[in-house]
């Protein structure tokens, strides 16, 4: 794509984002920078906020920011240097971006970014639990910023899939994430940390009211 041509896509992705998404104010022009620069080195079929400022429990200035970019096919490896330099570029108003990129119609990403941190191109070096869980409480919870909405663009996560990559994942999430992954076990819903949390008092409040 030219230069000219990709200065209109990404034109175009920042009025469709500002008009489409609901974020936390202070990442909005955050998000609207990023996609532009995203889209500036990359076919881009589709860009997802997700993770606590999707669902609710962003805290300013000690939460990261989640993204998933889908791109329209296989990215060669130095367009993936390219397109994390393009990330790396913009400076974020939280305590990092988590940047997680697909080709378009695979589950398997081929960048997985925490700026300033972690950079990886190899689905192999890292566990498959995080990005399997993401993906699940996406399909809940993802605002799509560019493109269709998440349930179009991926395929549910299995349930066996999740409940091994739970499972997986208990030594490595903490505390707030066991809690959450409980309080799914027993509602059925994704629901942010914060929230997770209050739910678990309920519950202990109720339990300590059937114990008197």
């Amino acid at each position: 794509m030219s230069a000219s041509g990709r200065q209109l896509v990404a034109q175009s992705h920042e009025v469709r984002f500002r008009e489409r998404a609901a974020v936390p104010v202070e990442l909005g022009g955050y998000l609207g920078n990023l996609v532009s620069a995203l889209a500036s080195v990359a076919d881009l079929d589709a860009v997802y906020l997700i993770g606590s400022a999707a669902s609710g429990g962003y805290e300013h200035g000690r939460g990261d920011v989640d993204v998933v970019a889908v791109t329209s096919r296989s990215l060669a490896p130095d367009e993936r240097r390219l397109l994390v330099a393009a990330a790396e570029a913009v400076p974020c108003p939280a305590r990092k971006l988590e940047l997680v990129v697909y080709p378009r119609g695979s589950d398997a990403w081929e960048i997985n970014l925490n700026t300033g941190e972690h950079v990886s191109y190899d689905p192999a070096d890292e566990p498959s639990f995080w990005f399997v869980i993401d993906r699940a409480v996406a399909e809940s919870h993802a605002v799509p910023l560019v493109g269709s909405p998440w349930r179009e663009v991926f395929a549910p996560v299995p349930h066996e899939t999740l409940l091994a990559a739970l499972a997986d994942s208990l030594d490595s999430i903490g505390l707030p994430g066991a809690v959450r992954a409980w309080a799914w076990t027993e509602t059925d819903a994704w629901l942010s940390k914060p929230a997770a949390a209050d739910w678990l008092r309920e519950r202990v409040r109720r339990d300590l009211q059937g114990l008197r």
